[in-house]
């Protein structure tokens, strides 16, 4: 598939910036961010007669609005790298031009040298916080692709950032719906007083040939998974079900890699939002997450799948119920502290990196021209596993990174065979 860029355009926010709100100071959770871009793209399908090129102008304008409310996204990295000055230089705006039908595309399955096309790529010698890519597909379809700085905004932020974009398109008015709060985390996460570099997103093996494939979990997998640990009231999440068996899958390639069991760690981001015993907002503007160990004990704990389930809710309520009485000191302890485990982690090759996207509601961004036929995201070249909502949002789609030899064992579980598609 062919992808050839037709525009490029500066969008500056709409209206001067403020003086006091010219620097917006990094936190320490900030700092500790993964050196890395967020990458979420959005289908939309033809919908009746429309001037593509009024389109992409409308959402130029609209994107221009509503980088007044989300303002540190307009603005720079200072080069001390502890805070944003929003000088107005904007976000990268282009628009693609596709040479083939979206149906066309989305036969060729979930290929990410297709997909990564529909991502702007970012110059190495500039510092654009947020590029936008609009890809025009022959048959009139749009794709929106956003690539964002993650030391400035987390998934979860993003996804806001974008349904508040929808709704300033659709509506041709600010509705606040989604309109971020700024609560000077800053002082709550009090940053180093020297940049850090934040967690590397390169991978340990440089020589390893890493591959992505999307495993769904529909609503009846989902049903049977649950039924599997022997729950039909719903206590168990969707999430932890799902993660727990590709864990034990993962437990079983590296048998067959290590040639025996051997304890491992999975990690997740916990959500600070609503949680922290500070008042961070279910708004907040910024990274408010970190990432925290569940460790694998093969001498303590039994690699089943009922196992697993146990063991990362035991090991989440724990956490949560810490961080609710936790001060913001304590969450960066706990923050750097996991972004050591990861590390170390990941030299020893023994590591599952899990992120989550479900209940984000990536599903109501509607420009105007009804809500997405499907939304993934863009991926690098570190082992991982995200999980994201399906459109139906009973199901979950998986998108699984993983050396090449070992995705041939993956995808070979007999697990993974039962109860994915």
């Amino acid at each position: 598939m062919g992808i050839k860029i037709q525009s490029i355009q500066i969008i500056k926010p709409s209206k001067p910036t403020p003086e006091n709100l010219r620097h917006f100071k990094l936190s320490f959770l900030d700092q500790l961010a993964p050196s890395a871009y967020i990458n979420p793209i959005f289908y939309y399908r033809t919908t009746g007669e429309v001037n593509i090129s009024d389109r992409c102008d409308q959402l130029a304008n609209s994107l221009s609005e509503v980088l007044n409310l989300y303002y540190p996204l307009a603005g720079r990295l200072t080069e001390d790298g502890l805070e944003v000055d929003r000088n107005d230089q904007g976000v990268k705006y282009l628009v693609a031009q596709a040479s083939t039908s979206l149906d066309d595309f989305l036969k060729l399955g979930p290929r990410f040298d297709n997909i990564n096309q529909l991502i702007g790529a970012r110059d190495q010698d500039t510092t654009w916080l947020v590029t936008v890519q609009v890809s025009v597909f022959a048959c009139g379809a749009l794709v929106i692709g956003v690539s964002a700085s993650h030391h400035v905004t987390d998934g979860c932020n993003l996804v806001r950032f974008i349904n508040q974009w929808a709704n300033m398109n659709r509506e041709g008015a600010n509705n606040g719906a989604f309109a971020p709060t700024f609560d000077n985390l800053d002082h709550m996460f009090t940053p180093m007083s020297n940049s850090s570099p934040g967690h590397s997103s390169d991978p340990v093996d440089q020589e390893a040939v890493i591959v992505t494939k999307r495993f769904r979990f529909n609503g009846s997998s989902i049903s049977k998974l649950r039924a599997k640990t022997g729950s039909l009231n719903g206590e168990h999440s969707r999430v932890t079900l799902v993660t727990s068996l590709i864990w034990k899958a993962l437990i079983t390639v590296d048998i067959i890699k290590s040639g025996s069991l051997r304890d491992c760690m999975l990690t997740v981001a916990i959500n600070f939002r609503g949680k922290a015993s500070s008042p961070v907002s279910n708004s907040s503007f910024g990274n408010v997450w970190a990432p925290y160990p569940i460790c694998f004990l093969h001498n303590e704990t039994r690699s089943q799948f009922g196992d697993l389930v146990t063991l990362i809710e035991d090991t989440t309520r724990k956490v949560i119920a810490w961080v609710q009485k936790a001060s913001g000191e304590d969450i960066c302890i706990f923050a750097k502290e996991g972004y050591a485990l990861v590390d170390q982690e990941l030299k020893q090759k023994r590591f599952c990196i899990f992120t989550s996207w479900c209940r984000f509601p990536i599903y109501e961004a509607d420009f105007g021209w009804g809500k997405p036929y499907w939304v993934n995201e863009a991926k690098g070249s570190l082992e991982m596993v995200s999980l994201m909502d399906d459109k139906n949002g009973d199901g979950i789609e998986a998108w699984v990174s993983l050396n090449q030899k070992e995705m041939y064992a993956f995808e070979r579980d007999q697990d993974i065979l039962d109860f994915t598609s």
